[in-house]
């Protein structure tokens, strides 16, 4: 069954980071790379190595409260 990682672009001190909106999904990758944030790197290289089970998917990111 195929996976689909929902993550959104946020502007962190004028650098854009990627972040997962899935919490559960986020601790995974926070465990995996030790970051609190992905690269397209990073997700190219999770989307080969679940040999194309893994997919990711851009958003909008939520409003701020």
């Amino acid at each position: 069954m195929k996976k689909t990682i929902e993550f959104y672009n946020r502007e962190v001190y004028g650098t854009t980071r990627e972040y997962l909106a899935n919490e559960n999904d986020a601790k995974i990758i926070l465990q995996l790379t030790g970051k609190k944030t992905v690269t397209s790197v990073e997700r190219e290289l999770i989307r080969d190595l679940s040999g194309g089970l893994v997919d990711f998917k851009q958003i909008l990111p939520p409003c701020k409260k």
